[in-house]
């Protein structure tokens, strides 16, 4: 791969895998030390494309007789790699992370089913069967008879009315019930926070319902929640000092890594419910461990013990009976009627091509896109005069405006998604570009993206904002709020941005920057992703060799967790 469209996420990967390498070849010498640096490099290639592990024929293929190295143990000896007992390869923080992971779910997965309460279901016929379809339905039920809930639903498919209804009926239950919202990034917890505001709106709920959503429930990054310790991997909450929640709702849950996601479970109390809630067709977490994606993509979906699928009959009859091989049955709610989609040919056509990127299929994509024009365009030349015209016009409101608040809702209207950070298809490039196109005015809004987290000002690596004059604004509960401009951290200018980033964000119209058809990254989740942002129209911008390519290139995604439910439940 030529320098120029590396990911930055590359380097990273590259600057960890030399370290290790070069560590067990000073530690072990000769042919030993050679295959365990090989070993570790690989392991640490795949942590950063969301592979917790090396299979057995990975790790054979390296070295045949890799199990019997000095720094290779079984699962309880305290060596830096680990040998699972089905013959896995684990850098040994990773399988003590899956270990908390599959523990924390495994001890909610084999609790008795709770019965849901006639006042409960009688208030779910009454003030929510109407507004929910069966699928759900089927979530609302199973969020209260289970303590686990992994939700998964491609756009459109209602993830956020979902919880609301979820809330709800758990409120009505219990009015005093303490409940979290979180999500990975701080853009991510706004956009939940107003997502399930505006949603709660929509439902028609009772006064004293909506009363209890709004002060209960207070969407905040996981960072956050857990307690972030300056300088330390370790949070404030863990098994000692828990978190004090009834449950817990984590949306966008596929973007949360493995690290991650186990500090969480070590800060649950055991009777807290857990709802996860995601899109298992987006991209993994860039730090390793992909562990929603990797629970939900290999397992059966809506499918439930018999006993479980007559309780839930009380609230929908969507839903099938388990052959009892999967260990997330009863757990596992996908939504698949799309919403969003519906209403305009256009919306149709994005809709049409998201499916036909999800399920691989690169021919009825590309058909898509050169016959729709539309809604849906490729640009085969970067140097496409066609394409200086749509970013003047993509960001001609935010270039005229001089008010806070509006240069903040236009930052809606248009965004430049990349595969990579630097390079002619990278974020820099665009972001330049993007800005020599607009009006030379020191009062034009400056779109930027916070790269880092800073908790002292409570910005977040992602945010979204504008910076005009001296000042930088964000958008907040109450409206906006204000930051003087030298005090925040890193940030780059936000015209463009990589897909990874995009997660958790919508436009009314992206560009999507194609590399060339041998990048690595260059995948069906990647592609998915960009495309699922737009509300209203898409350009691609690059080869269709290209975008094929991406389309029938998928992430592996598997989570060694699933394998350890299965040891632990069947």
């Amino acid at each position: 791969m030529s320098a120029e469209i590396r990911e930055e996420k590359d380097w990273e990967l590259d600057a960890l895998a030399s370290a290790i390498s070069s560590f067990f070849e000073r530690k072990v010498k000769g042919e030993q030390g050679t295959a365990l640096a090989r070993l570790s490099r690989e392991l640490a290639v795949k942590a950063g494309t969301g592979i917790s592990h090396l299979g057995p024929e990975q790790a054979d293929a390296i070295f045949a007789d890799w199990a019997s190295l000095p720094a290779v143990g079984s699962e309880d000896e305290n060596l830096p790699l680990v040998r699972t007992a089905d013959g896995k390869l684990y850098f040994r923080r990773f399988f003590e992370y899956e270990r908390q992971v599959a523990d924390a779910f495994a001890k909610r997965l084999i609790r008795p089913t709770v019965r849901a309460t006639p006042d409960t279901i009688d208030f779910f016929k009454t003030s929510l069967a109407c507004q929910v379809d069966d699928q759900q339905a089927l979530a609302v039920g199973v969020s209260i008879q289970r303590d686990l809930l992994l939700l998964t639903g491609g756009p459109g498919t209602g993830k956020t009315r979902t919880i609301v209804a979820m809330l709800a009926a758990h409120l009505q239950v219990n009015p005093d019930m303490r409940i979290a919202l979180a999500a990975p990034t701080g853009k991510a917890a706004f956009r939940m926070r107003e997502s399930v505001l505006e949603t709660m709106d929509s439902l028609n709920l009772p006064d004293s319902i909506c009363t209890s959503i709004v002060n209960s429930a207070r969407s905040t990054t996981l960072h956050r929640l857990l307690g972030s310790r300056m300088g330390s991997v370790d949070f404030r909450r863990n098994k000692i000092n828990p978190l004090p929640y009834d449950l817990v709702v984590v949306d966008e849950a596929s973007m949360v890594d493995l690290p991650l996601m186990a500090k969480l479970c070590d800060a649950l109390r055991d009777e807290t419910k857990l709802i996860l809630v995601g899109d298992a067709d987006q991209l993994a977490p860039v730090q390793g461990g992909a562990v929603f994606n990797g629970l939900v993509k290999p397992s059966t979906h809506n499918v439930f013990s018999a006993s479980d699928l007559t309780l839930l009959r009380d609230f929908s009859n969507s839903g099938s009976e388990s052959s009892g091989e999967d260990p997330l049955a009863g757990s596992l709610v996908s939504l698949s009627l799309v919403h969003r989609w519906k209403g305009s040919p256009s919306a149709a056509a994005l809709g049409g091509l998201c499916n036909a990127i999800r399920d691989g299929n690169a021919a009825t994509a590309l058909e898509l896109i050169r016959d729709d024009g539309e809604s849906i365009r490729l640009v085969e030349k970067l140097d496409d005069p066609s394409i200086d015209s749509i970013i003047r016009r993509g960001f001609g409101r935010l270039a005229e405006v001089r008010s806070p608040s509006d240069a903040l809702a236009y930052l809606g209207d248009f965004r430049i998604l990349c595969a990579h950070n630097e390079g002619r298809y990278g974020v820099s490039n665009w972001n330049s570009r993007s800005d020599g196109l607009l009006p030379s005015d020191e009062l034009r809004p400056l779109p930027v993206v916070v790269g880092v987290n800073d908790y002292t000002i409570g910005l977040f690596n992602g945010d979204d904002g504008v910076v005009l004059g001296n000042r930088a604004h964000f958008g907040a509960e109450d409206g906006t709020r204000e930051v003087s401009r030298s005090r925040l951290p890193q940030y780059k200018q936000g015209y463009a941005s990589s897909i990874h980033r995009s997660q958790g964000s919508e436009f009314d119209e992206v560009m999507i920057i194609l590399p060339p058809a041998d990048a690595r990254l260059l995948t069906r989740e990647l592609l998915y992703v960009a495309v699922s942002r737009a509300k209203g129209t898409v350009t691609f911008v690059g080869d269709g060799k290209a975008l094929m390519s991406a389309v029938e290139q998928s992430e592996e995604s598997r989570s060694g967790v699933l394998d350890m439910l299965c040891q632990i439940t069947l």
